[in-house]
């Protein structure tokens, strides 16, 4: 067996038996809420006569459950702050290190998404590329954009978001993120105890400096421009304190599988975790969260609250621990990708869908919800973890 087998071998069985049932579960929730905010969106917007009833059946849903889904923005700073968790608990070493060479970690975090987008994204360009230029957007426009769109760095300049896919910023901020996590882990590891709690003590408010200049420039009642909106909800580098702030955790913690005693102590049964995810939910309830106080949320007021939900379900600790350890959401869980990747497609479908019947709309809602998780099980279970398996042999074999 090479090295390079060995050292694959070794990470998937490090990466199995760190496995954290309950925060493979939320994060299929998680990644669901920011789903139906982007339905809640397309439901919400002043549309032509002939798709008023695109979603329609969102429109009867409970008021308190239609604000909870048009407050789905706020899961994606959880999102992030759960990848930084989940990657530092399973690849930094107790030497401060990145436990693999940093190549074979950049191949194989992309195997996994890669393949799947680009699949996503050849469907994606000839039914969407007339929509495009309707809306203005010329030829050259159409092929910067789709070629930032397909390497993935479409986030960078909020023109090209829009554009083809517009979920899967999420997935390109995290690419950048990716190539940052190993020379962030020996600058953090080179920190004691103390400056370790300082420094996460200050991420929430380090997170919050580009929305307070945003806040100056269209304070409440502003009508705000959708450029700079894009540019502060979709720009990596301002997803790096949350990012940042998952990977201290484990440290601040001792929450890494290198820990022998991270799941020591008093199990609860209600734990700080639950009433801090109570807290959110009510949060997700409350109407009228407008910019930018919207943005300050996002950008770092919830952070501390989503700290302590990663923290007690990591330890298995509390009520909802319990539930999210279910067999079945791990297995949900996995999809988080997958319905990333998706869900401009699916949207798209819901649009073709009512030109051809309007009568579609009636129940769209339930049947998108329903045909995102199928084809998110289909497309992580049926088509990328299969393809990154055999991109994985390749590697190995080279």
């Amino acid at each position: 067996m090479s090295e390079v087998q060995r050292m694959d071998k070794n990470t998937q069985a490090g990466a199995n038996s760190s496995h954290m049932p309950a925060l493979t579960g939320v994060r299929f929730f998680a990644i669901l809420h920011i789903y139906c905010f982007h339905l809640w969106a397309i439901f919400s917007l002043d549309k032509p006569a002939q798709f008023k009833t695109l979603l329609a059946d969102m429109g009867s849903l409970p008021r308190v459950v239609q604000t909870f889904l048009a407050n789905g923005w706020m899961s994606t700073s959880f999102f992030f702050l759960l990848s930084g968790f989940i990657l530092a608990y399973i690849y930094w070493g107790p030497d401060g290190e990145l436990t693999l060479p940093k190549k074979k970690f950049w191949l194989l975090r992309l195997t996994r998404i890669y393949p799947i987008h680009l699949i996503l994204l050849l469907i994606t360009i000839p039914l969407t590329a007339g929509y495009a230029m309707s809306q203005g957007v010329t030829i050259p426009g159409l092929i910067t954009s789709g070629l930032a769109t397909a390497a993935l760095v479409q986030s960078w300049y909020p023109g090209w978001v829009p554009v083809w896919s517009w979920p899967t910023w999420t997935i390109s901020a995290l690419v950048f993120l990716y190539a940052l996590m190993p020379f962030l882990m020996p600058k953090l590891a080179g920190l004691n105890h103390r400056n370790k709690i300082i420094l996460l003590c200050a991420l929430p408010f380090i997170s919050l400096i580009q929305t307070c200049i945003y806040a100056v420039y269209f304070p409440p009642g502003a009508k705000p421009e959708q450029f700079w909106q894009i540019f502060i909800g979709s720009t990596p580098i301002f997803w790096v304190a949350h990012f940042v702030a998952g990977m201290l955790l484990t440290r601040v913690c001792a929450l890494s599988k290198f820990s022998q005693d991270k799941f020591t102590g008093v199990k609860r049964f209600i734990s700080f975790g639950d009433l801090a995810l109570v807290a959110v939910v009510a949060i997700g309830c409350m109407p009228g969260i407008e910019e930018p106080f919207k943005f300050f949320l996002r950008h770092g007021l919830m952070m501390p609250l989503y700290m302590l939900v990663i923290v007690d379900l990591a330890r298995g600790n509390g009520l909802a621990a319990h539930l999210f350890s279910f067999r079945w959401m791990s297995f949900l869980g996995e999809t988080g990708f997958s319905i990333f990747i998706w869900q401009n497609m699916v949207m798209i479908i819901c649009w073709i869908a009512v030109t051809i019947n309007p009568a579609f709309g009636a129940h769209q809602f339930i049947w998108a919800m329903i045909g995102m998780v199928l084809l998110g099980i289909l497309s992580a279970y049926g088509i990328e973890k299969p393809i990154a398996k055999k991109l994985r042999r390749k590697l190995n074999k080279s």
